[in-house]
């Protein structure tokens, strides 16, 4: 007899309502948040240094919108810690270099933290060749895997990136989980803003949103496209999660994430395909400076012309009721505005697992919310 998790991603948490469950939204200041959490991954076996990255590149996340992504996932590092799959302690083991090529081994350790110091080599790297790619084995969840390159795009640098995830998409045709979600970052510098930022999972939502729909008892719409074991329509959360996970353009998306899969998973001689689990995750990186193929200036004012027809075509043929962005400038938006507050909200069912967390580890989530 199958499993009641069978179909379940792995090291995924299954979350539902609990009793007592806070309502939420519910408001906290970033100041508070930030050293409780650091204690948090210090009492779970992380150092002082090492949590405060993760903390950071967490919290980013939550400021930048992209809050499934951030201190909704606290609970699963901590619970990883625990049954052995992440290491609190591992660092990044850059094992092969050249002026073109990085390749470095996560040695099974928090992803957000051996990932952050992986691109903060490339940048190093890239800084003298013009270009580098880099690729990082046993590796883990990246988290808001717009931060990464987000940082090479502040450094000057256009970049890629993308990196396997557990199995919960199938071959199209299937519905047997080969592939994760694998999503993809394309970032481009412009001269006095931020980057263009193009951050895409391979599915019509994250699945960080059906995640959050079944640990806050509600039901995902029908449009986003996901289906049961048999594979009819669903709106039930948990049965999505253990169904046919759509990708966006059917087949088309399918073969975007062979392609990732390829390139973070074999090339990075990780575990790739049907083997990707916690802990044994890759990534890849490209960066490039602009400026090698072409006078920098020109290309930052190529850019600008670029954004300035897309705001006239937004301006003055926008349809109706619609308003032009460019990729990324709505989370950007976003991230100003939580910064500027020092403030960032999260569902009853995030601060349940806070809470938890913090009895677990013997740091008390004494954040006062914010009314």
């Amino acid at each position: 007899m199958s499993s009641t998790n069978e179909h379940s991603p792995r090291g995924i948490p299954e979350d539902v309502p609990s009793e007592g469950q806070p309502e939420g939204p519910m408001s906290f200041r970033l100041e508070e948040l930030r050293p409780w959490c650091v204690s948090a991954y210090q009492a779970a076996g992380m150092s002082e240094v090492d949590a405060s990255a993760v903390v950071e590149n967490q919290l980013w996340s939550d400021c930048r919108g992209v809050d499934t992504h951030g201190f909704q996932r606290v609970s699963w590092y901590i619970n990883w810690f625990r049954d052995g799959s992440t290491d609190p302690k591992a660092q990044l083991n850059i094992l092969q270099e050249t002026p073109a090529v990085v390749v470095a081994d996560g040695n099974h350790g928090l992803g957000q933290l051996v990932i952050t110091r992986f691109m903060e080599h490339l940048i190093e790297v890239a800084s003298s060749s013009g270009m580098v790619a880099g690729v990082i084995r046993n590796s883990n969840d990246w988290g808001c895997g717009a931060n990464y390159p987000y940082k090479a795009a502040e450094a000057g640098f256009v970049c890629f990136g993308t990196t396997t995830s557990v199995p919960n998409l199938a071959p199209f045709g299937s519905r047997r989980k080969l592939f994760g979600n694998n999503p993809i970052v394309w970032t481009f510098p412009r001269r006095e803003h931020p980057p263009i930022v193009l951050d895409m999972a391979m599915t019509p939502v994250a699945l960080g949103k059906v995640l959050r729909a079944r640990s806050e008892g509600a039901n995902i719409p029908e449009a986003w496209g996901f289906l049961d074991r048999d594979g009819n329509p669903t709106i039930d959360p948990d049965v999505a999660m253990k169904g046919i996970v759509p990708a966006i353009g059917g087949y088309k998306g399918i073969g975007m994430i062979t392609a990732s899969n390829i390139l973070a998973g074999v090339m990075a001689g990780s575990a790739h395909t049907g083997d990707v689990a916690v802990g044994r995750r890759g990534q890849f990186f490209l960066l490039m400076n602009p400026g090698i193929f072409r006078d920098i200036d020109d290309y930052f004012d190529d850019i600008e012309n670029m954004v300035q027809q897309i705001r006239s075509a937004g301006e003055e043929d926008a349809l109706p009721d619609q308003r032009v962005y460019l990729p990324g400038e709505i989370e950007q938006k976003t991230m100003d505005e939580r910064l500027a507050e020092g403030v960032v909200s999260y569902p009853g069912s995030v601060v349940r697992s806070l809470q938890q967390v913090g009895e677990d580890v013997g740091v008390p989530f004494d954040c006062q919310e914010v009314n």
